[in-house]
Parts: C-alpha cells; structure tokens; sequence
C-alpha cells in the first residue's frame, strides 16, 4: 500500500535517486542541477514523497500563481524500478485534489515530454503547446492544461 507524505529535507536522496532513475528517457542530464535548486529550496512547501513498503519511491509537487487563477504540477516521478504499478496515478490525483481544494477555479498546469505527455492525456489534460528539445536534445516539452 502506497502512502503519501509531505517532503522533508531528509527525503533529498531518495527524492534525487528517483530523478536520475529516470534520466536520460524522462530527464535531461541538465535539468537534475534544477531538480536539486528545487529540493533545497527554503521552506518548500506543497511538494511530497509517495512511499510503499517504507520505500520512497516517487516524489512530486505543485506551485500556485493565484494573479493568473493557474497551479502547476512540478517534478512529479515515479523511480523507474516502479513504473506501471499505478503510484504516478495516485501521486498526480493527489496532488490534483489538494490544487482544486485550495485553489478552486484554477486552471491545472504541467509540462512534460513526448513520453509521459500520454498519461496525462488520459487524465483529462490537453496539450496546448510542443517545443522541440524543450528539455534537452531529444526531449521534446510538452505544455499542457486542464480547466
């Protein structure tokens, strides 16, 4: 059973295991300095770690910016050993449930890559925008929504 937890600064190396178990398919090399700024940011708040079986074994959060009525899901990942095991669900509807709790009305963000855009698709998001190597040569970024 899968429970999901708020990050704490503790969880900073599991949390990047889990990013570079996912590189170079689902991140850049040059993105994992980002990834740690992100981590060590001073009071982070609304990010969180999915553990099973006492394992973290995903992480990801969201940011608000409440003038454009938008929330973002950011740096959301399951480690690769975990994947198609429903956690990237379950983290990503949690995430989802706390935005539309706290900021009702808001339009729901993210961007990813060519190869996860389709678990979003599923999920009810749209893609709005594709730009080429967004990521990193290779990795295309996909900008997408949902109202």
């Amino acid at each position: 059973m899968a429970h999901i937890r708020p990050y704490a600064p503790t969880d900073r190396p599991a949390c990047l295991a889990i990013f570079r178990s996912n590189m170079p398919e689902y991140f850049a090399p040059g993105e994992l300095p980002l990834f740690t700024s992100w981590l060590d940011k001073p009071g982070l708040a609304d990010y969180f770690v999915l553990e099973a079986d006492g394992e973290a074994v995903g992480c990801g959060g969201f940011y608000a910016l409440p003038e454009q009525r938008r929330a973002n899901l950011a740096w959301g990942m399951i480690h690769a050993d975990h994947h198609g095991r429903g956690f990237g669900r379950q983290l990503t509807d949690y995430r989802r449930q706390l935005i539309e709790e706290r900021y009702p009305g808001h339009t729901l963000g993210l961007s990813t890559s060519q190869h996860t855009f389709g678990f979003y698709v599923k999920q009810g998001y749209k893609v709005k925008e594709v730009i080429r190597n967004g990521f990193g040569e290779g990795l295309d970024k996909y900008i997408m929504e949902m109202k």
